[in-house]
């Protein structure tokens, strides 16, 4: 069903979704299995299927430790925001900063940054897939640019808080 470099995508992205490589290969493995188990018919697509049974998976499992991936607080309705043009792929990001900024974010500023940076997917293509407005994903994204660059900076963020 999968070949290996599909494997590896959607090991990358379990990866993104949990931050941890044991955790990350046991979803991978729950969602191969889930997706064996489909009944037989036609998939157009069954990496994206196989991503969006990941998603659901990872959602599930954090509702049960009670670890919600998506950040509380925010405004759902954020009105869209101008992105300047610095994009993220122009950030210079070694092995310690990586380490760092990964552990300053939470699940679901990680699956943005996956989907924008790794799947050079556009902010409309990541609402779909995620299932939120194009304006919700936008604001999103500029948050974690902000998020980032105050982490690559050692400036404070918007909360105030320093990062390493």
């Amino acid at each position: 069903m999968f070949d290996r470099p599909a494997l590896n995508r959607l090991y990358r992205y379990a990866y993104t979704l949990c931050g941890d490589d044991t955790q990350a290969y046991d979803l991978l493995q729950d969602t191969v299995e889930r997706c064996l188990q489909r009944p037989a018919g036609p998939l157009v697509s069954p990496e994206a299927y196989a991503h969006r049974v990941m998603r659901n998976r990872f959602i599930d499992m954090a509702r049960r430790h009670n670890n919600s991936p998506v950040q509380t607080g925010t405004n759902e309705d954020a009105e869209l925001l101008a992105i300047d043009t610095h994009c993220l792929e122009d950030l210079l990001i070694n092995r310690d900063q990586l380490e760092t900024i990964w552990s300053i974010l939470d699940a679901f500023e990680r699956e943005i940054l996956y989907y924008w940076a790794v799947e050079d997917m556009t902010a409309a293509q990541i609402a779909t897939v995620v299932g939120s407005r194009r304006g919700t994903v936008l604001s999103r994204i500029h948050r974690l640019r902000q998020k980032l660059r105050a982490a690559l900076d050692g400036k404070p963020d918007s909360t105030g808080g320093e990062h390493p």
